[in-house]
């Protein structure tokens, strides 16, 4: 089967019925060739399956499995897959990025229910970024970590949010430092030497396009509010 992710024809062929069923809202009936070709191989769906929790089961495996290597090959296209959960607000999209259990998913809840319909949520685990025509854009992803928000939504990246837990709400632009470091700990997928050193490049080439924030954030729904007046413009 053919898709279009990140504006990407990509095709891959998935066994279960839980990344069937996400990949669906991007099919692609197109008639251009296909740029990526996915083959998931034995022993490295093996591995994967080892490393992830035995109560995740195969369908979610495959999915991840997926991902990885939709993550190798985006590189290749200016792009990078990142662990994020995702939103679009207006024609803007905006990406928040934490360590799993941080609190990315919440945070993202919280704008949903502060501003309602005006909100479309993209994808809560792995939002795909890239440039084309000098913009960078964001695009939600068939491969959605088990959350169930994979909506097949792209938009202009209005900003790109770190998240950290705390009992007061503030938001600060992030530091180079801050972003290059976060930027590639939140890469979804495994890096080599050689599509390290074009993350890098890609990374460089989304630092100087995207305004980057810190947030420092609670659970209370003032979050979304002290987060949108400072980040949205």
């Amino acid at each position: 089967m053919r898709y279009l992710i990140a504006d990407i024809v990509t095709e891959f062929s998935p066994k279960y019925e839980y990344l069937t069923r996400f990949s669906k809202p991007f099919l692609y009936r197109g008639e251009n060739a296909s740029q990526i070709k996915l083959a998931l191989e034995g022993q490295f769906f093996r591995e994967i399956c080892d490393k992830m929790n035995q109560n995740i089961g195969k369908d979610r495996c495959e999915s991840y499995a997926y991902s990885c290597l939709f993550s190798r090959e985006i590189i290749n296209f200016g792009g990078i897959l990142l662990h994020s959960s995702s939103l679009k607000l207006g024609d803007k999209s905006y990406l928040f990025l934490a360590p799993s259990g941080t609190g990315k998913s919440t945070h993202t809840s919280l704008w949903k229910k502060a501003f309602g319909s005006a909100v479309e949520m993209m994808n809560d685990d792995k939002t795909a970024v890239r440039k084309v025509n000098e913009v960078f854009y964001a695009y939600s992803t068939p491969f959605d970590g088990g959350s169930g928000v994979a909506n097949n939504i792209s938009a202009p990246i209005g900003g790109i949010v770190f998240i950290e837990r705390g009992s007061e709400n503030s938001v600060r632009k992030a530091s180079q430092n801050e972003i290059i470091s976060r930027i590639y700990s939140s890469f979804s997928g495994y890096k080599s030497y050689y599509n390290a050193h074009k993350l890098l490049s890609n990374i460089e080439s989304l630092i100087l396009s995207c305004d980057f924030y810190n947030l420092t954030c609670n659970t209370d729904i003032s979050a979304a509010y002290i987060a949108y007046e400072a980040i949205v413009k």
